[in-house]
C-alpha cells in the first residue's frame, strides 16, 4: 500500500530538518490519517484536530522511530491509539451516515450519484450501509479499530498486527469476533444485510 523504501528516504530527510520532507509526509498520509480519524469519531472537526495532533506528535517523535519497521505502520498505530484515547476521554456517541456534520456545524445529507442502479436499489444500499455503520460505531474500540483498518483502510492482517503491536493471531481473532458481533447486532435489530 505504501512504499516503505521511499518513506525511509523521506524520514531521513525529516530527521535532518528538511521542511520539504515534512510536507511530503503530510501530503502522502494526510488523507488516510484523516479518514481513519473520521471513521473512528464520525465528526469532521474532531478528525481534523486528531489528524493534526497525530502529525505533530509523529514529527516530535521521529527520533524514536525504528527504521526496521514500516513508517506507515508506526504512523497508523499512533493515529489509531490517539483516536481511541479521544473516544475514551469524550465517550462520544456516533452519527449515522444519514447526517454528517460539516466544518460549519451544519448537518448535510450524503448524496449518492444518480447514475447507476435504480433509486429503490440505491435506497436499499444506503440503508444497509447506514445500519452497518451504526453497528460498527457501537463496537468496543479494540474491535472497531481492527474492523476499520481492515475494511476501510484495506490493510492486511500483518499490517494491522504491526500497527497495533499485536500478535497476528490476536488480530485475526479480533476481526473474527468483530464480524460475529456485527452479525449478532444486526440480527438483534432484525436487519438484513
Amino acid at each position: 500500500m505504501f512504499d516503505r523504501h521511499q518513506d525511509l528516504k523521506v524520514i531521513k530527510r525529516c530527521k535532518r530538518g528538511e521542511e520539504a520532507a515534512f510536507a511530503e509526509i503530510l501530503q502522502r498520509y494526510r488523507g488516510p490519517i484523516y479518514s481513519l480519524c473520521f471513521r473512528m469519531t464520525r465528526n469532521s472537526e474532531d478528525a481534523n484536530d486528531l489528524a493534526q495532533e497525530v502529525f505533530i506528535k509523529v514529527f516530535g517523535l521521529l527520533d524514536r522511530f525504528d527504521e526496521q519497521y514500516a513508517f506507515s505502520s508506526w504512523l497508523f498505530r499512533i493515529a489509531t491509539n490517539h483516536s481511541i484515547d479521544h473516544l475514551r476521554r469524550n465517550r462520544l456517541r456516533f452519527l449515522s451516515l444519514d447526517g454528517v456534520t460539516g466544518r460549519d456545524g451544519e448537518e448535510y445529507e450524503l448524496q449518492l450519484p444518480h447514475k447507476g442502479p435504480a433509486p429503490d436499489t440505491m435506497l436499499e444500499r444506503k440503508q444497509a450501509i447506514q445500519r452497518l455503520e451504526e453497528v460498527i460505531a457501537e463496537l468496543p474500540p479494540h474491535y472497531k479499530a481492527v474492523t476499520l483498518l481492515r475494511h476501510d483502510q484495506h490493510l492486511s492482517y500483518e499490517e494491522i498486527a504491526e500497527i497495533l503491536q499485536l500478535p497476528l493471531g490476536t488480530v485475526k481473532a479480533r476481526i473474527h469476533r468483530a464480524r460475529n458481533l456485527i452479525q449478532q447486532m444486526l440480527k438483534e435489530r432484525a436487519y438484513d444485510i
